[in-house]
C-alpha cells in the first residue's frame, strides 16, 4: 500500500513540470525568438526555423533596400515620386495614396512603416528598382547577402504570393542588421500615426506607448500566417529584439510579445533565471496591454485637428472681411470728397446763373440763346456721365465676384454629409482606376 502511494506521488511530481512547461514556459504563437542586442545573446527560442508567410514584415526588407540606395547616392529621401495606377490600385493596408499625386520618398517610407501601406511599397519599389520585378530581385539578393537562408520574397509588401515564406530566425537576422545599419530608421517605426489625403492611419505595433522603451519595429498579418510582430525595446543600455510569428489574434500577439520582452529584461538584469522560467512565473497583470490606446489617441488628434481647422477658417474669413473693409474705406472717403466738391461748385455757380438769367430776361433772342445753351450743356453732361459709368462691365464684375464668393462658401449644414471618426473603416480594395473611398481614420489594417 505504502509502495503504491509512493509510486503515485512520484508520478505526480514527474508530470507537474511537463504540464507547466507546455502551458506556461512557451508562448502562445507558432514561433518566436528573443535577442539581447547589447550582448548578441539569444535569450529565448521557440520553433525558430518553422517556415511561415512574412506578411507585412516584408516591408522591413523593402525599406532596407530603399535606404541602401539612398546611402549609395542612387536615390534621395527628397526624391519626388509619382504614384502610378498600379500603386494606387494595390489592395490591403494602405496609406491612401491617389493616382497621379507626387510626394517625397521620405513620406512613402513613413507610410510603409506606420500605415503598413502596400500602395506606398509599390510606389517605392517602382521608384527605386525601376519596376516592381526588378525591386523584388534586389530584395532577394539582399536577403541572401544577409544570410537569410530560409526566406523567399515575391513582392515588396507581403500580400499572399505562392512560394513566399520566411522564418523567425531569418526575420531576426534581417532586423538585427537593419537596426545596426540604419538606427535612424526607428523614427519611422516609432511614429504612432500619420495623416495623408485627410485619412489618419495608425501604427499597429501594440507595444508603442504601452511598453516602456518600445520604439519599433513592424507588424504583419495574412490569413496563412496569423499575426506577426517584430518588436524592439530599449531600457538603459539594454536593447532587446523580439520576433513572434503566428499568433491567433491581435490580443494574443500583443500579450505574448510583451510577456516575452518583460521576461527578457528581468533575465538580463541578473538573478540567474532563464526567460523560459520567468515566463512561467509571470501573471497576466504583468503583460496586459491596452490595444485601443493608439487608435484612441489618433481619434483625439483627428478631433483636435478638425477644431483647429474650423478655427483657422473662421480667423481667415474674419481677416478677409477686415481687409475688404479697410480697402473700401479710402474709396468711400474719396467719393465723399468728390461729392462735397461738386456741391461747392454748384453753390458757386448758382449766383452766376441767376445773373445770366436776369440779364437775358428782357429779350426773346436772349431767351432762345439761353435754351440752346442749356440743352447743349445737358447733352454734354449726359455724354460725360455715360462715359464715366459704363453699366455693363460693372455688372459683369459684380457677377464674377459673387460666383467666387459662392464657391468659397461652405455647404449648408443640412447638405453636408455627417462624418464620424469612430465609424467602421474596414479596408476595401479599390477598383483599378477608381478613387478609394474617403474615411477619417483607417483602423483595420493588418
Amino acid at each position: 500500500m505504502a509502495l503504491a502511494f509512493a509510486a503515485l506521488a512520484l508520478a505526480a511530481l514527474l508530470a507537474a513540470p511537463v504540464a507547466r512547461a507546455s502551458g506556461h514556459e512557451t508562448l502562445n504563437v507558432r514561433s518566436a525568438l528573443l535577442l539581447d542586442m547589447s550582448t548578441g545573446r539569444i535569450l529565448y527560442e521557440q520553433n525558430a526555423d518553422e517556415p511561415i508567410p512574412p506578411a507585412s514584415l516584408t516591408k522591413v526588407l523593402s525599406m532596407y533596400v530603399a535606404l541602401d540606395q539612398v546611402r549609395a547616392g542612387k536615390a534621395s529621401l527628397k526624391d519626388t515620386v509619382k504614384v502610378s495606377r498600379r500603386a494606387f490600385s494595390t489592395g490591403g493596408s494602405r496609406m491612401f495614396l491617389k493616382q497621379g499625386e507626387t510626394l517625397p520618398l521620405n513620406e512613402l517610407l513613413e507610410g510603409m512603416a506606420v500605415s503598413s501601406g502596400n500602395d506606398a511599397s509599390v510606389a517605392t519599389a517602382e521608384h527605386i528598382g525601376g519596376s516592381v520585378d526588378n525591386f523584388v530581385q534586389m530584395m532577394n539578393a539582399k536577403a541572401k547577402a544577409l544570410g537569410m537562408k530560409n526566406s523567399v520574397f515575391r513582392n515588396p509588401h507581403g500580400l499572399p504570393a505562392a512560394g513566399q515564406h520566411t522564418t523567425a530566425r531569418d526575420m531576426l537576422t534581417l532586423s538585427r542588421a537593419y537596426l545596426a545599419q540604419y538606427p535612424e530608421a526607428l523614427r519611422y517605426h516609432s511614429t504612432r500615426y500619420i495623416k495623408h489625403n485627410k485619412v489618419i492611419t495608425t501604427n499597429k505595433n501594440p507595444l508603442l506607448g504601452n511598453c516602456e522603451g518600445a520604439d519599433g519595429l513592424k507588424t504583419g498579418w495574412v490569413f496563412a500566417s496569423g499575426y506577426n510582430l517584430i518588436s524592439t525595446v530599449k531600457r538603459g543600455k539594454t536593447r532587446l529584439l523580439a520576433v513572434v510569428l503566428g499568433a491567433e489574434t491581435t490580443q494574443a500577439r500583443a500579450q505574448e510579445v510583451n510577456r516575452l520582452v518583460e521576461a527578457g529584461f528581468r533575465s538580463a538584469s541578473g538573478g540567474g533565471k532563464s526567460v523560459a522560467s520567468l515566463l512561467a512565473d509571470m501573471k497576466p497583470a504583468d503583460y496586459a496591454l491596452n490595444l485601443h490606446k493608439t487608435n484612441s489617441e489618433a481619434y483625439a488628434e483627428l478631433r483636435k485637428s478638425a477644431k483647429t481647422g474650423k478655427a483657422r477658417k473662421t480667423a481667415v474669413a474674419a481677416a478677409k472681411t477686415t481687409a475688404t473693409a479697410e480697402k473700401a474705406a479710402p474709396a468711400q472717403k474719396k467719393s465723399s470728397s468728390k461729392k462735397k466738391k461738386t456741391t461747392v461748385t454748384a453753390e458757386k455757380a448758382a449766383p452766376a446763373k441767376a445773373a445770366q438769367k436776369t440779364a437775358q430776361a428782357p429779350g426773346k433772342d436772349k431767351a432762345a440763346t439761353k435754351a440752346k445753351t442749356t440743352a447743349s450743356k445737358a447733352a454734354k453732361t449726359t455724354k460725360a456721365t455715360a462715359q464715366a459709368t459704363p453699366a455693363l462691365p460693372v455688372k459683369q464684375a459684380d457677377r464674377k465676384a459673387v460666383v467666387r464668393a459662392e464657391e468659397q462658401e461652405p455647404a449648408p449644414k443640412a447638405v453636408r454629409k455627417k462624418s464620424s471618426a469612430t465609424r467602421s473603416t474596414a479596408d476595401k480594395t479599390p477598383v483599378p482606376g477608381k478613387k478609394a473611398a474617403p474615411r477619417e481614420v483607417a483602423d483595420k489594417q493588418g
